[in-house]
């Protein structure tokens, strides 16, 4: 009896236990915090904190850290985060003998910036720099030269998103410019069928006589590709709302993207993500009547680098209506170290396009500075549309295409 009554209490304590782990035990602060205490002493400018973590431990063993914040006084910049929770796969990771990251989640992200930036245009320079430089941090800790057991291995499938939202304010200009994502939800299945894509993301801009908005939906198929590419297909992107006092509406449609992050500088940099893709095709319409206007763009073949790196894109066509109807076919490449673009003319069977003559111009050039083409036209974005120009536009272009004499050496 007492040996029945031991392998029962035996049994209900290893149920117990393992019911405990599998839904998550909450970890002693002093096992986590001298981690935590090396990370912050690595960026002493930063204030770092973490209220919780929770272990479940299970064929799919999950690490759930609650109530992140971290505030960087120097460049004026504060990230709140609810929940980040690591997903890994057990029996893989002990075939590996390394960590299998194989899903992220984060609910709750809230991050707030200072700058001094004009932000009523989109410019890289009004992003929060520390979220960007998390993510990147936190991928380069993953690329070491002898990994062990507990540094993990990205192979990921499944990314969440749930209410992330960001607010960059210029307080002397009185401009706001913020972001909310509903949601992000990324499956990685082993064919596209599996898997698929969808966000919801709503951007906004404020200042003194200004009110934008605009609301982007996209959805597609998701796969992961024996290279380790994410491969999105059937995409469909909807945009529309008001911006500049007009009201838009876009569209875009594309067979197949290809995505792969990757490490700039030979592999000292941060991550980057190469882009490529195949049969891109969109659609901009900006109606204030009694006027209409509208562009289409579509791409046989493009491949580039984000952020800001060279582009190339083959069998292009571009379409608009302004004051006169445009229509262009066209080679480009876009060499970002020099800030230039350079076409070359390309025939597109069935299409009605001219094909380009082949030039090169440079983003937003200085008239006085700049070896400009004087028989060629300015490409601008000036009051709200595309406009070409005679003579170099006035100041509050928020882009500019200048025709160059001659490639800069």
């Amino acid at each position: 009896m007492s040996k029945a009554l031991t392998l029962l209490a035996t049994v209900l304590l290893l149920a117990t236990l393992a019911f405990i782990l599998g839904h998550g035990v909450v970890v002693p602060k002093f096992l986590w915090e001298p981690r935590l205490q090396s990370v912050q002493n690595q960026y002493p400018n930063q204030t770092i904190d973490v209220k919780r973590v929770v272990l479940a431990l299970s064929l799919k063993p999950q690490l759930l850290l609650s109530e992140i914040s971290i505030t960087d006084p120097v460049r004026q910049e504060k990230v709140e985060l609810g929940l980040l929770r690591l997903g890994f796969h057990g029996i893989e990771s002990v075939k590996q003998g390394r960590l299998q990251l194989n899903s992220i989640a984060l609910k709750g992200l809230a991050v707030q910036a200072e700058k001094e930036e004009d932000c009523t245009q989109p410019k890289l320079a009004c992003l929060p720099v520390v979220p960007l430089a998390l993510a990147a941090r936190g991928w380069q800790s993953t690329q070491v030269a002898n990994p062990g057991f507990f540094t993990p291995q990205l192979q990921l499938k499944k990314l969440e998103l749930e209410q992330a939202a960001f607010t960059v304010s210029n307080a002397g200009a009185q401009q706001e410019l913020s972001g909310k994502i509903e949601q992000l939800n990324v499956v990685l299945g082993d064919t596209v069928d599996e898997g698929q894509f969808n966000l919801g993301w709503r951007v906004a801009m404020k200042a003194p006589g200004m009110n934008n908005e605009l609301y982007v939906a996209m959805k597609s198929q998701a796969a992961q590709s024996a290279a380790g590419e994410v491969v999105l297909s059937n995409i469909k992107t909807d945009i529309d709302g008001n911006w500049g006092g007009f009201p838009w509406t876009a569209s875009a449609e594309q067979d197949q993207m290809r995505l792969a992050v990757k490490q700039a500088n030979n592999g000292e940099g941060a991550p980057v993500i190469t882009v490529s893709g195949e049969n891109f095709r969109t659609y901009i319409r900006r109606d204030d009547l009694p006027e209409t206007h509208q562009a289409a763009f579509s791409a046989l073949e493009f491949e580039g680098v984000l952020p800001g790196q060279n582009w190339a894109i083959n069998k292009a066509e571009w379409t608009y209506t302004h004051e006169d109807a445009q229509a262009w076919t066209f080679n480009m490449n876009y060499t970002a170290s020099e800030g230039l673009l350079e076409l070359q003319p390309e025939t597109i069977q069935g299409s009605e396009g001219i094909p380009a003559e082949a030039q090169v111009r440079e983003l937003n050039c200085v008239a006085d500075e700049t070896q400009i083409r004087e028989d060629k036209p300015y490409w601008a974005w000036q009051e709200g549309w595309f406009r070409v120009l005679a003579t170099h536009p006035r100041e509050d272009s928020s882009l500019v295409l200048c025709p160059l004499k001659k490639r800069k050496d």
